[in-house]
């Protein structure tokens, strides 16, 4: 899940400017590996994809470096459903080449300070779907349905997670030795849902 709410000065970008940039900051635009060696599985990109969310506002007030706030400048707000610690560092990067990438001057905003994202991560069992608590295991479950078939063959120096069906490189990947063989893992969260569900079907 990724609630991004995205702020700009008032009156600096047209309506249309506003759309487009909301649609740069989909799930499917800032997840899809762009820039990556990584691979997101195609089910699992529709999956996040239908659980995000992106607002653009215009602040009546909005006051930076002591003084109103005028010309583009954006600050984003990030809520990350699990995983925020572990998505930050590729969000920021992915947010901020998005929005450069709608200047005129795609290098600005890696020399000014004009765009600020701030990843936050909820707490388990702060959010909610289908009038019901979610937990990162529950998300889990739902990524496990959603991944699609695992592909015949991953390339070389790639691994692929069991659970949520990522491509990566194995020196990045997340291990699991379980009787004699070895698992790869994107994070250690599907690593600890995959030794869950292994110790309850054990």
């Amino acid at each position: 899940m990724l609630i991004i709410e995205l702020l700009v000065p008032k009156d600096v970008f047209s309506e249309e400017q506003r759309r487009e940039m909301a649609t740069r900051l989909t799930a499917r635009r800032l997840l899809s590996g762009a820039g990556t060696e990584a691979g997101v599985d195609a089910g699992v990109l529709d999956w996040y994809e239908s659980l995000t969310h992106v607002v653009v506002r215009e602040p009546d007030v909005w006051i930076a470096d002591g003084v109103p706030a005028t010309g583009p400048r954006y600050l984003v707000n990030v809520y990350v459903g699990a995983w925020g610690k572990e998505m930050s560092e590729h969000l920021i990067s992915r947010i901020t080449q998005e929005l450069a990438a709608g200047e005129d001057d795609p290098q600005r905003l890696f020399r000014e300070p004009h765009a600020l994202v701030n990843v936050i991560g909820i707490a388990e069992g702060s959010y909610g779907l289908f009038g019901r608590v979610q937990r990162s295991t529950d998300a889990l479950a739902m990524i496990e349905k959603a991944k699609e078939p695992a592909p015949a063959e991953v390339p070389p120096g790639m691994v692929l997670d069991p659970v949520c069906g990522a491509v990566l490189p194995l020196e990045d990947a997340v291990t699991l030795e379980r009787d004699g063989e070895t698992f790869a893992f994107c994070c250690s969260h599907c690593r600890g849902h995959f030794a869950k569900r292994q110790r309850l079907h054990a």
